[in-house]
């Protein structure tokens, strides 16, 4: 199909990413890079162009496919850092008909294996470090035929990567495989609060040409942008930057991150590249705006910034205020999920709400129901649900195919409404208002029930981050003899804060939030944690796992309840 950038997409009969983009865009010649990477250490740059894209998964493909014998539809689970030949790969991929299952460097041994079992992945994709790691469980997965280390001298029975490539010709073109738009594509994990990841099934134009929504109306991307997104590729937010950026020949900025988080350098390097749009998760912005984190930045270097987003989970509008009069630069929220494109968003053309979530995107049909699947009418709390209509092409395609069980069978778990109409619902609570944005309450299984009142973590966490002393919290619920439930938040403290008395702050909290919101929101309890406490309840990604917390709460009370 000729590439375009609609204003609604429809689904097209054929799609191959490599071919209808890259390659697109190689032959096109896109102005900037398709990726500006710079090292750990800042000292060496590559600017890779599409038409090196083009050529080197082309190159890649005829290895998979043709030296390796790898079959289409056959998967790959790739585990590396942030480096070229990861985006390298993924196309050669998407190219070849081979389903990509990226994975996080922060799996263990075990957590590998699981994801090759699952997947029946039989090629492996990785760096020293990850090819180590897969070596050591070998043998409890059969399915594995080859393994291939991109760096460093491979140890015995692992194909090098470099000198493999080397034997191909510069010139090689892959014939292509058949374009048909529903054959997976891609292999996502998601994270979980509890047991086992669930596998996410995207297929070629579900996540690979849907993302010209995310990437053209949320991101804002134009071939002259050069787009920064701090996920790591093992996450979905990853795909989300590659496939909307590409889509519209912007460019990606890649640093090649090893550390933890520093909100210090993340500004420095705001400063000294031409980054135009920042796509950052709440922990980070919550950190860059801190005053002790500020040292040397000067916002007459941020000239190139125009554009800043946040997903993951809803930021605090005292964050999004704090940014904007640091940068002068507003950060529009969006909500997605590895299930589906960004469905809604802070766009150009509306007015940000601080604290919404925004308007549901281009062609998006999404909506706040109730029980039965009917939509909930203005300010009445619902469950986040998209629609779903696969017989008409004209109807968004940007979801998931299912989660693919042991047994093979894709499940989108869908709900049939009382009128017949089918939905996916998020697993989000919100409430949507008369101007038809919508505003985050919780997780279906994160809304606190006190004594009638239902509460949404969020608006606690929210109202506590607009005291002086706190850093962060998490809110939950703990039980409570008289309401069945209260508000519990653990909260971490500013330094200056730390050392105070700790029953008369939380009297101040308290206070503070009856003040600030309506009181039965109030938290009932407070227990004071360190910002490394509080880490352990958190995923990868930065989001914190309530339901972890609120377990943590009510083992005790069923303990008791079994003596």
């Amino acid at each position: 199909m000729a590439h375009s950038l609609l204003p609604e997409l429809q689904r097209p009969t054929t799609f191959n990413f490599a071919t209808d983009v890259v390659d697109y865009w190689a032959a096109n010649l896109a102005p900037g890079p398709a990726l500006h990477w710079v090292s750990s250490d800042r000292k060496v740059e590559r600017k890779l162009s599409f038409e090196h894209f083009s050529r080197e998964s082309h190159r890649i493909a005829v290895l998979f496919r043709q030296n390796l014998q790898v079959e289409e539809g056959a998967r790959m689970l790739v585990i590396l850092p942030r480096i070229p030949e990861w985006w390298e790969v993924a196309t050669a991929a998407i190219r070849a008909g081979i389903v990509l299952c990226p994975a996080t460097s922060l799996l263990v041994g075990h957590d590998i294996a699981h994801r090759l079992q699952r997947t029946r992945a039989t090629l492996f994709v990785g760096d020293a470090v990850s090819v180590a790691k897969v070596l050591s469980v070998r043998a409890e997965c059969p399915d594995l035929e080859h393994i291939i280390q991109i760096g460093d001298s491979p140890p015995p029975g692992v194909i090098n990567y470099h000198r493999s490539l080397n034997a191909v010709s510069t010139y090689a073109k892959f014939a292509g495989v058949d374009p048909k738009v529903d054959r997976a594509a891609i292999l996502y994990f998601t994270s979980g609060t509890s047991g086992q990841p669930k596998m996410v099934q995207q297929n070629a134009i579900s996540y690979p040409l849907a993302h010209t929504i995310t990437g053209k109306h949320w991101l804002r991307l134009t071939r002259d942008s050069l787009y920064w997104n701090m996920a790591e590729q093992g996450w979905g937010k990853a795909a989300w930057a590659y496939f909307g950026a590409c889509n519209c020949g912007a460019g990606l900025f890649v640093f090649d991150d090893r550390g933890a988080f520093s909100a210090e350098r993340t500004l420095s390097i705001l400063q000294d590249y031409p980054i135009t749009t920042l796509c950052a998760p709440p922990t980070a912005y919550r950190q860059l705006v801190m005053k002790e984190n500020q040292r040397g930045y000067d916002q007459e270097r941020l000239k190139s910034l125009v554009h800043c987003v946040s997903a993951g989970e809803p930021l605090n509008a005292e964050v999004i205020k704090m940014w904007k009069g640091m940068t002068g630069r507003e950060i529009s929220e969006g909500y997605g999920q590895t299930e589906c494109i960004l469905v809604c968003g802070n766009f150009a053309n509306s007015p940000l709400r601080p604290g919404s979530m925004g308007l549901p995107a281009p062609g998006v049909p999404l909506h706040v129901i109730d029980e039965s699947g009917a939509i909930c009418p203005a300010g009445v709390e619902g469950d986040m649900a998209i629609k779903i209509d696969d017989t008409d092409s004209s109807k968004f395609f940007g979801i998931f195919d299912g989660y693919l069980g042991e047994d093979g069978v894709l499940d989108r778990r869908l709900k049939r409404a009382t009128s017949g109409e089918d939905w996916y619902p998020t697993g989000d609570r919100a409430i949507v208002d008369d101007a038809g944005y919508f505003w985050f309450v919780g997780r279906s299984d994160d809304v606190i029930n006190s004594a009638g009142y239902r509460i949404g973590p969020f608006e606690v966490e929210s109202t506590l981050k607009e005291h002086s002393a706190v850093v962060e919290s998490a809110a939950v619920s703990s039980p409570d003899p008289d309401r069945g439930e209260v508000v519990k938040a653990f909260i971490v403290l500013t330094r200056e804060s730390a050392n105070l008395d700790q029953q008369k702050l939380t009297k101040d909290l308290q206070n503070f939030c009856k003040k600030r919101a309506a009181p039965y929101k109030y938290p009932r309890r407070i227990q004071f944690v360190t910002a490394d406490w509080l880490a352990r309840f958190k995923t990868a990604s930065g989001k914190t796992q309530r339901k972890r917390l609120k377990e943590l709460e009510w083992q005790p009370a069923r303990e008791k309840a079994k003596l």
